[in-house]
């Protein structure tokens, strides 16, 4: 009897030790899920955030600029100071930064660990929100463009490590006493927003390469969860993202042009220099080196597109002459400060004299940029000056119109003659002011405004509100575009939609795994995405920016992403139609 209630005795011992065991690893493992939990929410939060604009735009920052935009692939900046809010302006603006997940400007749940503690939170300098600002506004220190080609400055090391990584969400766990391995003793009290308060094994070196320490299951001595948001975490949910807005901002802003012109522009090249060039650089090549493949001409150079001569010419004999006028002379200039054409006509003789004269204009490099479409003439638009008489007094001076007739309509539009070569011919005919007393000559200013790029090429939002995002963010450096032969100006005929059917010539681009027809298309932008297969970028080789079809464009087929991203990520938008 003794001997069994010893057994006995025994084995109750070994149960119940057994079971404080297995409770203790089983809270063990439920505290671990709860603060995996929290970082997994943490980390979803943050890539939705920096994808969504709806949710960039739900509290707008302190900082520049003074309204909410929309920045994909930006990030908000930690909370330094524990009180929920993003902390851009408090923290250094040339910095990477570390603090807690901002929960009230992201509009989520107060995350926090196991422990209680609230979530910390790292973040490269290169994807925190502040975009820069568009002259004449002062620029903005430290202020990010953030695309495809962005790459993060942090790194995680041991046992699960990573390079190039943009951001970092930790569960601090509970403060741990260090002092006995050389560390710290984790006062959280005395200082509440020091990090190294919360995590171990951290070195913010330079303040931009934060550098982390990863370890297997919390220690005595290391007790931090992690997890990371790499480059190609973030960017597989942002650059559909972008794609989509891409079609919905800029497509209709390319196709603007073709609505002015009847054309689409040619594209500028790829290579020399590449497509890490400035914007300015982002000219078309017209011929002879025609190019319909290779990046949008984009410049925004107020060298590029401009006017280069005018010329008058009076219509003797036409039908709305007024009076027997006599245009005696005439002349036209380019002045560049402020870049204006200026025409002076000199006429006389007769009051209610009022000649009919036609006005040449030739503008440069229209077809290799965005150029907008001059405006018919408002009014009033004429400088009228009354030369002086014989007797060198001047008779008077006034402001008048050109116009055909009274209430002072507005001229005709212009007619359009598109020069293959590059110029393009804009006439206007309309009818000047009269004489004025008999036998007095009359001088006529006429000063056109500069000539103007369309809004597509701005990255200010006050003038291009809907694509700014696009520009100052410089995703057309992954954008490469592609028109069919007909649709360039030369082309045969140009803008006559028969010109590209999928029978026609010249031909049609093919853009494949879209809905059918995927033979008709007319242009099209290519959205090439991150680097694939550690291609180097920026680069003058397309083959580093774009997979599959897209990697050949002079056969005029691409394609659209199927399968698995490692292979291709190129999205294709069509331009039309």
């Amino acid at each position: 009897m003794i001997v069994l209630l010893a057994l006995a005795a025994l084995i109750a011992s070994f149960l119940i030790a057994s079971g404080l065991n297995l409770t203790s690893a089983g809270n063990s493992n439920e505290r671990e899920e709860r603060s995996m939990s929290a970082l997994r929410k943490a980390k979803a939060a943050l890539i939705a955030h920096a994808a969504s604009e709806q949710w960039q735009l739900y509290k707008s920052l302190p900082t520049l600029p003074p309204v909410a935009y929309f920045q994909p692939g930006a990030l908000p900046c930690p909370d330094l100071d524990n009180d929920g809010d993003a902390d851009c302006a408090m923290g250094s603006s040339l910095l990477s930064m570390i603090g807690r997940v901002p929960f009230k400007t992201m509009g989520i749940d107060d995350l926090r660990d196991a422990s209680g503690e609230r979530l910390w939170y790292a973040l490269s300098h290169d994807f925190r929100k502040l975009q820069c600002t568009v002259p004449p506004a002062p620029p903005v220190s430290g202020c990010t463009t953030i695309n495809s080609d962005t790459l993060g400055q942090l790194t995680v090391t041991g046992m699960a490590p990573a390079t190039q990584v943009v951001a970092i969400v930790f569960a601090p766990g509970a403060a741990l006493d260090l002092r006995a391995v050389g560390g710290p003793l984790q006062d959280r009290i005395a200082g509440p927003n020091d990090p190294t308060n919360y995590l171990e094994n951290i070195n913010l070196g330079d303040n931009i390469h934060f550098t982390f320490a990863s370890t297997g299951l919390p220690t005595d001595t290391a007790n931090d969860r992690l997890l990371v948001i790499t480059q190609a975490d973030l960017m597989a949910t942002v650059e559909p993202i972008v794609a989509g807005n891409i079609e919905r901002d800029v497509r209709p802003l390319i196709r603007n042009y073709f609505t002015k012109w009847g054309v689409y522009p040619f594209a500028a090249t790829f290579a020399g220099p590449d497509p890490g060039r400035a914007q300015l650089d982002y000219r078309g090549t017209g011929p002879p080196t025609v190019l319909k493949n290779g990046l949008l001409p984009l410049t925004n150079d107020p060298n590029w597109f401009r006017w280069t001569s005018a010329t008058v010419t009076q219509l003797v004999g036409h039908p709305m002459n007024g009076g027997t006028p006599n245009v005696t002379s005439s002349s036209c200039s380019i002045s560049s400060s402020p870049f204006q054409a200026t025409c002076q006509v000199n006429y006389c003789c007769n009051t209610n004299d009022r000649p009919v004269i036609r006005l040449d204009i030739f503008l440069q490099n229209w077809n290799t940029s965005f150029a907008d479409f001059p405006s018919p003439f408002a009014n009033p638009i004429t400088q009228v000056t009354m030369t002086p008489n014989p007797g060198g007094i001047l008779i008077s001076e006034k402001y008048g119109w050109w116009s055909f007739a009274p209430p002072d309509f507005p001229p005709l539009p212009p007619s359009f003659v598109a020069q293959w070569t590059g110029d393009a011919v804009l006439t206007y005919v309309g009818r000047l002011q009269n004489a004025g007393d008999a036998n007095q000559g009359v001088s006529i200013t006429v000063p056109l405004p500069t000539p103007s790029y369309l809004p597509v090429t701005s990255g200010d939002p006050g003038v291009n509100p809907s694509g700014a995002w696009f520009i100052s963010n410089q995703w057309y450096r992954q954008t490469y575009y592609a028109v069919s032969p007909g649709f360039v100006p030369g082309g045969v005929p140009p803008g006559n939609p028969a010109a590209c059917t999928p029978a026609g010539t010249p031909s049609c681009l093919t853009v494949n795994n879209l809905p059918a027809p995927t033979n008709n298309k007319q242009a099209i932008l290519v959205f090439a995405g991150r680097a694939l297969n550690g291609s180097t970028r920026p680069s003058g080789i397309p083959a580093n920016y774009l997979e599959g079809q897209n990697a050949t464009p002079a056969d005029l087929i691409f394609e659209h992403r199927a399968g698995a991203p490692t292979a291709i990520n190129d999205r294709v938008v069509v331009v039309s139609p």
